[in-house]
């Protein structure tokens, strides 16, 4: 099949599956598996394809949660104006984190930005005045409406609504980090990814490259992070901590690390297949354990990169033929 085609028929797909899932729990699934797309994305970003652990991904999806329900809730922002002020704090969070983090090599960066992701979630956790602590923060208004020219507006009361806009944002995620990637700056990511030494040599500043990478994974996962809080409505702590990095790394590399297909298919079948498994309980994190661990073993490359490899040996084969 084209893979003109193939994209267009996906499209198609997407914009119609409320009308053919139907009913508000599935229809909910559907609308956190796009915000979890956006982040998983995000996170392949620098992981797949500047070869960089960001193991505080999870805590940058908080900050942007939080900057932009704090800007909506105390400041009285309009969500149009807090999504994008949301999303530039977090970057701006993540070039500063970037600066001396990345100067480091081997564990030392992914060690380094778990202990920030923790610092920074006992200070979400901790501040009640401004972030409401533990407690979190409550009856956060959903996106205001936006008035459409001939009269009346588009309103995100709906569940149904808030899946077309969150599919509008990753669709626009996939495409700005598609772009990116395919560009002399993502050859450049793909060359540190490869050898930092080696591409220092040829001429790469790959200390800029990396804080790029790193500023713009973190800007989208803010993003993810701001709809996840219009979204629900509710906003607490757990949304900042470190352990979710974990959850969206699973996601990544069971997707395939290094591919955009990759976070979209685990973005979308592992928070379902969570939903599926959640009758047992904590049962189901050690089926994910497992799931992950077979994983490895056959498919290190995760699903796309499995896909991959057995369309090259059937090409192969047929050429031998």
């Amino acid at each position: 099949m084209d893979k003109k085609l193939y994209y267009l028929l996906l499209i198609l797909f997407l914009i119609a599956a409320p009308l053919v899932v139907t009913g508000q729990y599935p229809q909910h699934i559907m609308v956190m598996c796009g915000i979890w797309v956006i982040a998983s994305l995000a996170l392949n970003l620098i992981l797949g394809y500047t070869g960089q652990l960001n193991l505080a991904h999870g805590t940058f999806f908080g900050i942007g949660a939080y900057a932009t329900a704090l800007l909506v809730q105390k400041l009285g922002f309009s969500f149009w104006l807090a999504l994008p002020l949301g999303c530039a704090i977090t970057a701006f969070m993540g070039f500063l984190t970037g600066l001396p983090t990345l100067r480091t090599k081997g564990h030392y960066f992914p060690i380094t930005t778990m202990c920030l992701g923790i610092a920074i979630y006992y200070v979400i956790a901790r501040w009640d005045d401004f972030t409401g602590g533990a407690r979190g923060l409550f009856g956060l208004p959903r996106p205001d409406p936006i008035p459409l020219p001939f009269g009346g507006s588009i309103s995100f009361e709906t569940t149904i609504a808030c899946y077309y806009l969150v599919l509008f944002f990753a669709f626009l995620t996939y495409g700005a980090i598609s772009r990116l990637v395919k560009s002399l700056a993502g050859r450049r990511l793909v060359a540190v990814r490869g050898n930092e030494d080696l591409a220092q040599s040829v001429g790469i500043n790959t200390m800029q490259s990396k804080i790029l990478s790193f500023t713009i994974s973190t800007f989208f996962a803010g993003l993810a992070g701001g709809l996840f809080s219009a979204y629900m409505g509710t906003l607490m702590a757990e949304q900042a901590h470190y352990l979710l990095s974990f959850e969206m790394l699973i996601y990544v590399m069971i997707g395939g690390i290094g591919t955009m297909a990759g976070p979209v298919i685990g973005g979308v079948l592992l928070p379902i297949l969570g939903e599926i498994l959640q009758p047992l309980a904590g049962f189901r994190l050690i089926l994910f354990g497992l799931l992950l661990i077979l994983i490895i073993q056959f498919l290190p490359f995760g699903i796309v990169g499995g896909l991959r490899i057995a369309r090259m040996r059937r090409a192969q084969k047929r050429g031998a033929s």
